[in-house]
């Protein structure tokens, strides 16, 4: 019988042990989850012009998109609060045009270029 009760106590310590090392889940309050990280660097960009199909958010420099599956870039939004740069040619070359925090460019086309690399400034 008190074999029983140890083991039992055990399941319990390990439980309790389990649920405090697993990560808050999405149903909580992002208090549980942490801080939020509102000063991170981030550009969105789209596929297709006017902020439609695919897209990703960026959080660092990308010295070649294709590399990453992106051919084509329609459109941005800047999202963070750094000067996001893009470039026609990989590794930060060729002409450039940048996108001040909070700007946006729904139409890649309209600057003449299709961006390769991006960096933030």
């Amino acid at each position: 019988m008190r074999i029983r009760h140890l083991a039992a106590a055990g399941t319990a310590a390990a439980a309790l042990t389990l649920g405090a090392a697993l990560p808050a889940s999405a149903n909580d309050s992002p208090a549980a989850a942490g801080p939020l990280k509102t000063d991170r660097t981030k550009v969105k960009v789209f596929e297709h012009p006017a902020f439609q199909g695919r897209y990703t958010a960026f959080t660092r420099k990308m010295p070649n998109l294709p590399a990453h599956g992106w051919d084509h870039i329609g459109s941005a939004r800047n999202a963070g609060k750094r000067t996001v740069i893009f470039f026609s040619g990989a590794n930060y070359r060729g002409a450039h045009f940048s996108l001040a925090p909070g700007e946006s460019e729904p139409h890649f086309s309209h600057r003449g270029m299709e961006a390769v690399s991006l960096i933030f400034r």
